[in-house]
Formats: C-alpha cells, structure tokens, sequence
C-alpha cells in the first residue's frame, strides 16, 4: 500500500510548525540570471542560509522548490543544462541536449523531426510532466510531449527535475519535471545569425536579436530547418520563432510576455518492417504564450503566471497501391488540444524558514475529427483541475528539510493528495547526503477516458511513491561527483484490456487500470577538468524494471553519455559519447502483417558524435557537426532506423 498520506499529512504539519524568525528578502526571482560556470562549493559545516545572497558563477535553478536557488542548495535531483553547454553541442533541436540528464532515456522513432519520447528513471513518457517557462506543455489528450520538433535557439536551460513531484506539480509528474526556460534579453542589444549546410540535403538559417532596452529585455530567435530525410518520403521542413520581453515596473517587479511557435511538415514513411508509404504526411503545429508577473515586497515574494499551449496535428494518409491488404488510411484527419493555465503564489522568508504557498487553476480540452477506413472519429471533451499547494525550506546548521503537500481536484476523478519530504546533511564543506521520499499521480488523458470505441471514463488515477538516497561531492578545481540510488513503485497504471466486441468496444479492448510496476536504479554523475583546456563530463544509469503486465517498452538497462571538451585559444572540441543497453521492445510487425519478430528484447548500441568550433574573430565562428560518427546502424525505436553519419557546416555571427 502507497505511503501517500502519512507522508502528505506528515509535510503538512511539518509547514505549520514553521517558526517565525527575523525576515530577510529571498533572491530576485525576476531575474533569477544563470551562470554556465559550476556551482561553488558549500559554505564550511553549514547548510546555506535561506537568505544568503546568490554568489557570481553560481548555477540558478527555479525547478525543486518553484523558488530561485543556487544548485549547489538544492536537496533534490537536479540536473541543470546550461546554455553554454547548447551552444558546445550545436544540437539541430532539443534531443540531443536532454541525454545530458542522467536516467533520461530516448527514443526517436527514425530520423529528424519525428516522434520523440522520453523515459526518465524507467517512467513512460506520460508521466514525466513538461513545463515551457513554468507552463505545462503535456498535451491533455495522451499526456504526453513530443521534444521531435523544439528548437533550441532561444533556450537559456533545461532544468531535468528526477522523482516524483506531484506535492508542488500535481499530475505528471511521476517520473519527475522538465523545464525549458526561456532566454532574457540582457546586456548590449546584439543580432546574428546562423547557417548551416549537411548531407541529406539538410539546411537551417537563423536569425536572433537579443539585449537591453532600457527598462525592457528582449530575446527573439526564428529557425528554418530543411531536410530530405534518410529514406523517401522522409523529408522534414519547420518553422519555429521565440520571443520574450521583460518589462521592469519597479526596482522589484516584473512583467514578462512569452510566445512561440512551432510549426512542421514531414513525410512519414512508416515502419520498416511494413510495406513502404509514400504519401503519408504529418503536419503539427504548437503554439505556446505566458504573462507572469512577480513583485518582492519586502519579506514576501509574489508570482501570477496566466499560460497557454495549444497544439494541432494534421494527418493525412491515402490508400495508395504499395499499401498491404490490411492497410488503414486517413483523410485529413484533424487533432486539436489546449491548456490554459492560471498559477499564483507566493513566498515568505522568516529565519530559516521560506515557506511557499500557491494555487492553480487549469483547464484542458481536447478534440478528434478524423475519417478513415476503418470508421470515423469525430468528438471534443474536456477537463477542469484546481489545486493548492505549500512548502517549507528549512536550513539550519548543516541541515535542511524541505517538506511539501498538494490537494488537487480534478473535475473527473475527484481530489488526490500528495506529499514529499526532501531532506540534505552536509557531512563537510564539500560533500552531502540528501535524500527524499514522496507520492506522485497521473490522470487519466482524455484519450483513455473519452475515446469512442476504447476510453473508459471510470478509470482511477495512476499512483506513485519514489525514494532516493544521493551522496554529492565537490572535487577540485570545481569537479563534481555525485550517486544516487532510486526506487518507484507505481499502481493503477493504465493499459489496454481485452473485453467482448460490442457496439461500446467494436475492437474488442479498452483502456483500464490493469498493471503495477517497480523501476530502481543508480545514477552516476562525474564531471573534471583535466588541466590544459580538456575537461571530461560522464553520466551512467543503471535501471532494473518489473512488471505485473506486459513488460516495460523502452526501458534500456543502461544509459551512458560522456564528453570529452576542450577549449583552447579559439578552438573548441566536444568529442560525445551515447549509449543505452538492451531493452524490450515491440515492432508491431510480426507475420502476417510484416518482416519483424514482434515483442522481444532487442540490443542497444553506443554512438559517437563531434563538434568543432573555431572562433575566426569576434563575433563570428564556423563549426562542423558530425553525428554519428562511425556510421553504426541502430534503431532507439524498434521497426525505425536512426539516421547514418550524418554531418552539417555552420557559421555563426554574432553583431553588437
């Protein structure tokens, strides 16, 4: 039985007991600037204070505690990537940038721009939640997020939160959170751009303006990204621009608008193991805006954020004569889905208390209008949740306790109560024990509670509790070692069962709450400089997986990244390293219906890649990227080959 609400009760005592002790102001959330530079050590035989000011180079992060504190703090697992690792990366888009989280496993189903899900500490990919800015990105129809089309241009960083985080987030939040956060307009006001040419008949060109303008930041990116793709009917053409503006009102508020949009056409030749499509096509479509507001007012810190996210996918597939008997086929079919969200809080400090409190009103839609050989979908429904949350970060000597509780109601279901318990001990100035115990949930999508012919709008919430135990030390000239073990236990966990055909059910199955699970691992986490420019970066993952039902898709033994950097004069070299072990997977194209061997374990596979930089002058630098160094053969996605050696050229201005 889950431990949820000892452990929910158990915070929430924990934050009234809060005692009120002289103020402080907490750090300026409103310009919570990150450094690329690794965090500072520890001050010695103490936890940091609460209100000890933020030191030049530390990393910011914004994720753990929904407050702005410096890595080096954090009593969760946390793992920031920075823009300065981006920029050494040069990555087309998001993908390749995410490996750099340990337990983070990937999978793409083929080439540039197609599906991409994630699986982090051995959770599906709807059960890790997504934010943009502090906004939830899942689409509400599957609960999940596609990473295959985000560009990376205007990122500042990607905070990799692992561990449930229900008691602060709510749903989704199984697995753990991800949150891109945006680029401010800080600085001298500078322009650039990019362009770049590879194989494949790959082209991008971007444009950027970014910097102070006066009382007012701005940060702008566009992209356009072409490619033909590896195989026929696999090109991919997208179309992407960022724009953030900060608006200073006062010495201590801020007004900051946010928006993208993200907008892709691609072929989509199918599985290797069926017959070939020529004429499939693929046209999504995200749209993505923020208001947030925050104000220091003395002690308090306040923060209202309204957001939106909006996705559309535009699927068409007609029968054509290479298609098998049984083939299926689409006519424009249309897929639609919305969040708003409305988020407020607030933070005091008193002594060696911060204690968060917050609220949050969402609501989310989806809709399917689809014709197609085997019956038309047309249907539009929706879901409503509130919730309140609290907080306590308490610091003293050398320990901190972070305790936190969440009520959430959701408009199908009911209320679900989480909580979570964080807690750090610094044994000396350089190393710490942290450790943490919490609950997680996941509603149902609507998919899975409306969809003619298989929703089921009685299925209870899937249900988590996770633990870690992690050990941190800082090794010299800035160095960082860090493990930490994991456990999850999930039930409720929602699949496909096999019911009598009827009008209801014309297939014969159903979604339902049919599985538990248990995923638990090791993460290891090294980083050194070695002295003359090189500095090595090593991530491995460990993950063991059990199941009551069907096994686990998608979850490699192992996950391994490792880079060799080095940085001297004008020369930059980033020599990577990926790899992830076997893992079950399903082709879905065993006989009659194709060449595959269907559910089974399949092997993994170790990839180089290489990234060149030289910096001809100021402001401008040429770049070559080869990925895939080796040319191995290999598929993340059974039934989906990844790209061969694959190479692009670039050169990068940029103007004051």
């Amino acid at each position: 039985m889950l431990l949820k609400k000892p452990i929910a009760l158990a915070s929430l005592g924990l934050w009234c007991a809060a005692a009120h002790a002289q103020t402080a102001p907490l750090p300026n959330a409103a310009n919570p600037t990150p450094q690329a530079a690794p965090p500072s050590s520890t001050p010695p035989n103490s936890a940091p204070s609460n209100n000890a000011e933020v030191e030049e180079g530390q990393t910011i992060e914004v994720t753990a505690t929904r407050n702005p504190e410096p890595l080096a703090q954090s009593t969760s697992a946390i793992t920031v990537v920075t823009r300065q690792q981006i920029e050494q990366k040069k990555p087309f888009d998001i993908v390749d940038v995410l490996r750099l989280a340990p337990s983070l496993a990937v999978a793409r189903s083929g080439t540039l721009g197609k599906t991409v899900s994630v699986f982090l500490r051995g959770t599906n990919s709807n059960q890790t939640l997504v934010l943009i800015d502090g906004v939830r990105a899942n689409s509400p129809a599957d609960g999940r997020f596609d990473f295959g089309t985000v560009p990376v241009e205007n990122i500042e960083r990607i905070e990799v939160l692992r561990g449930p985080q229900s008691a602060l987030y709510g749903s989704d939040a199984m697995g753990g959170v991800i949150n891109i956060i945006t680029q401010r307009g800080t600085g001298a006001f500078r322009t650039g751009g990019d362009v770049e040419f590879g194989n494949y008949g790959t082209n991008r060109q971007v444009i950027t303006a970014r910097g102070d303008l006066g009382k007012g930041g701005l940060s702008f990116s566009a992209t356009r990204l072409h490619s033909n793709g590896a195989f026929a009917n696999d090109d991919y053409r997208n179309l992407a621009a960022s724009l953030r503006y900060d608006r200073a009102l006062s010495a201590k508020s801020n007004l900051a608008f946010i928006g993208q949009i993200d907008s892709a056409n691609e072929g989509t030749p199918g599985q290797r193991l069926l017959a070939f499509d020529p004429n499939a096509r693929s046209k999504p479509r995200d749209i993505f805006g923020t208001i947030q507001y925050t104000n220091e007012a003395g002690r308090r810190h306040d923060r209202i954020m309204m957001g939106a996210f909006d996705q559309s996918l535009r699927l068409n597939d007609p029968i054509n004569p290479t298609d098998p008997p049984a083939a299926q086929s689409f006519d424009n079919a249309r897929l639609k889905d919305r969040v708003l969200t409305l988020d407020a809080q607030s933070a005091w400090t008193m002594g060696q208390h911060t204690l968060t409190a917050g609220t949050e009103l969402r609501d989310e839609h989806a809709s399917n209008d689809t014709k197609a050989t085997f019956g038309n979908t047309n249907f539009s429904r929706g879901t409503t949740t509130r919730a309140l949350f609290a907080q306590d970060e308490f610091r003293t000597g050398r320990f901190a306790l972070v305790p936190g509780v969440r009520l959430e109601d959701n408009s199908q279901f009911g209320s679900d109560l989480n909580g979570r318990l964080a807690a750090a001990y610094y044994l000396t100035p350089k190393s710490k024990l942290k450790g943490t115990i919490g609950t997680g949930f996941r509603a149902p999508a609507i998919y899975e509670l409306y969809y003619p012919q298989s929703g089921d709008p009685n299925l209870k919430p899937e249900k988590s509790v996770g633990y870690e135990l992690g050990y941190e030390h800082t090794l010299p000239h800035e160095g960082r070692l860090e493990l930490t073990l994991f456990r999850n236990q999930f039930r409720n966990l929602i699949g496909t069962v096999v019911v009598p055909k009827s009008p209801t059910y014309p297939f014969g199955f159903k979604a339902g709450n049919v599985d538990r699970a248990r995923t638990q691992g090791l993460e290891i986490g090294f980083a050194q400089p070695l002295g003359k420019g090189f500095q090595a970066v090593i991530n491995q993952s460990f993950l063991t997986t059990s199941s009551t039902g069907a096994p686990l898709l998608r979850r490699p033994r192992f996950v391994s990244t490792a880079d060799l950097l080095y940085r001297r004069n004008r020369l930059d070299y980033d020599l990577g390293l990926v790899a992830q072990g076997h893992r079950f997977d399903n082709d879905f194209a065993a006989p009659p219906f194709g060449k595959g061997r269907g559910a089974g374990v399949y092997g993994g596979y170790t990839r180089f890649d290489l990234t060149v930089a030289y910096d001809v002058r100021p402001g401008m630098q040429i770049y070559t990227r080869v990925q895939n160094l080796f040319n191995r053969r290999y598929e993340e996605v059974a039934g989906f080959p990844a790209p061969h050696l694959n190479f692009v050229v670039g050169v990068q201005t940029r103007a004051f």
